[in-house]
């Protein structure tokens, strides 16, 4: 009986997760084929997150995330430790460039934003809370991933392709640049996932020196040139460490 709770409540979960902020209303069918499940299963857990206001069944009969999620995500982040730390530090880099900061960490096999501080101008780099992109392209991704162990590597490393025509796209350039990455203690990218971009990301670890998250800066490349990004670097690094020490 406690392991037929316990998996339910993993299942339930994993309906919460089948949301994204593109998808952010599916249909019973569309659940169901994202985790995995019969709909009939589907259906009896649903009811239940609906009752709970986890969930909110539609007039189409399309489902969205409840108003109690809503809640519940406010008062998560807003006491979100690392959050606390980092976000005023985000905040002067973003008002010394005025170009967007974004926080990534890692999430099963993607980096995920937890926080971003917008441009202060108009031509900008766009990117939510909560959106997520691939490890191996881009520097806030490759920050991260050149320092998750070979296993990480050799898992992104098959997956790289093309996406602009500046994206490190074969195994061999990619754990070429992550060699470099872990050796400069920064990564830095032109484009790669978004044409004329250049942006610049440095990894935050923790006391065993592992790492937690990618402080990265992007902005227009006509605007945002490789040397004032190259000049920026120590200074992000410094914080970075001040950072690390902060979170423990």
């Amino acid at each position: 009986m406690k392991e037929d709770s316990v998996r339910s409540v993993e299942r339930a979960f994993h309906i919460l997760k089948a949301f994204t902020r593109d998808d952010y209303k599916l249909t019973l069918s569309e659940i169901a084929e994202r985790i995995g499940l019969p709909v009939t299963t589907t259906l009896r857990l649903a009811g239940t997150l609906e009752r709970l206001d986890l969930l909110t069944r539609h007039d189409d009969r399309t489902y969205s995330l409840g108003s109690q999620l809503y809640i519940l995500g406010s008062i998560a982040r807003a006491n979100f430790r690392p959050q606390q730390i980092i976000y005023p530090y985000m905040k002067i880099i973003r008002d010394g460039t005025k170009e967007a900061v974004s926080l990534y960490g890692v999430e099963g096999e993607e980096r995920v934003c937890y926080e971003h501080v917008e441009s202060l101008l108009t031509m900008r780099c766009v990117m939510r809370v909560g959106d997520r992109a691939p490890l191996w392209a881009g520097a806030g991704g490759k920050a991260l991933l050149a320092f998750l162990g070979e296993e990480a590597i050799d898992r992104e490393a098959g997956k790289a392709r093309p996406i602009t025509a500046t994206t490190l796209s074969t195994g061999e350039e990619l754990r070429k640049n992550l060699a470099q990455i872990r050796n400069l203690g920064y990564a830095m990218s032109w484009g790669e996932r978004e044409e004329g971009i250049l942006s610049i990301a440095v990894p935050i670890f923790n006391r065993k020196g592992e790492v937690l998250f990618s402080f990265s800066l992007a902005g227009p490349a006509s605007r945002f040139t490789e040397e004032t990004a190259l000049s920026l670097i120590p200074e992000i690094q410094r914080m970075c460490r001040e950072i690390s020490q902060q979170i423990g």
